[in-house]
C-alpha cells in the first residue's frame, strides 16, 4: 500500500513541476538602456557608467519583463514601438564615503552614496511612463562594479513596479 502512495505522489509531483519551471511570458517587446549621463561636477570613477550600463541590462534581462534588450539607438519595428521602452538616466550626486570612518566609527558612518534619476519613455510616442529619483547607500569598501550591480538591482525593481 505504501509504495503505491509514494508512486502516486511522485507522478503527481512530476506532472505539476513543468508548470513551476515555466517562466512567465514577457509583458513588453523591448527595452533600450542608454548610458547614464553625469551631471556637471559629479566625480565618479570613469569606469562606473559602463559598469552600470552592463549591470542594468543584465538585471532587466533577468526580470523577464521584456522579450529583448536592444542596443543604444537601435531601430525597432514600428509595430512593436508601443510595447517598447527607452531607459534614460543621469547620475545626480556621488559621495565617495570614507573607509576610515566606516571602520573606526561604524553605524553606517562613512557610507558611499549615489543619487540617480531614471526616466522610462514609451518608444512610440515618447510618453514618460516612469520618472523616479533613487538614492542608494553602500559600504565605502565596495568596488565600482559591485556598487553598479547593487544600483542596477534597485533600478530593475523600480521599473518592474512602475510598468505593472
Amino acid at each position: 500500500m505504501r509504495p503505491k502512495l509514494v508512486a502516486i505522489a511522485l507522478v503527481g509531483l512530476l506532472s505539476v513541476m513543468p508548470a513551476w519551471a515555466k517562466k512567465g511570458e514577457a509583458k513588453f517587446k523591448s527595452m533600450e538602456v542608454r548610458h547614464f549621463s553625469r551631471v556637471e561636477g559629479v566625480e565618479i570613477p570613469p569606469e562606473f557608467p559602463d559598469f552600470l550600463y552592463a549591470a542594468v541590462r543584465e538585471e532587466l534581462e533577468k526580470s523577464g519583463l521584456f522579450k529583448e534588450m536592444t542596443g543604444e539607438n537601435e531601430v525597432v519595428d514600428p509595430a512593436d514601438a508601443p510595447q517598447s521602452f527607452i531607459l534614460d538616466g543621469s547620475i545626480l550626486e556621488y559621495g565617495k564615503g570614507s573607509v576610515a570612518k566606516a571602520v573606526i566609527i561604524g553605524f553606517g558612518v562613512g557610507r558611499r552614496s549615489l543619487r540617480i534619476k531614471l526616466t522610462v519613455h514609451r518608444r512610440s510616442d515618447n510618453q514618460t511612463v516612469l520618472d523616479e529619483e533613487l538614492k542608494v547607500r553602500s559600504p565605502a569598501q565596495w568596488k565600482p562594479a559591485v556598487l553598479a550591480k547593487s544600483v542596477a538591482k534597485k533600478i530593475a525593481g523600480e521599473i518592474k513596479r512602475g510598468l505593472k
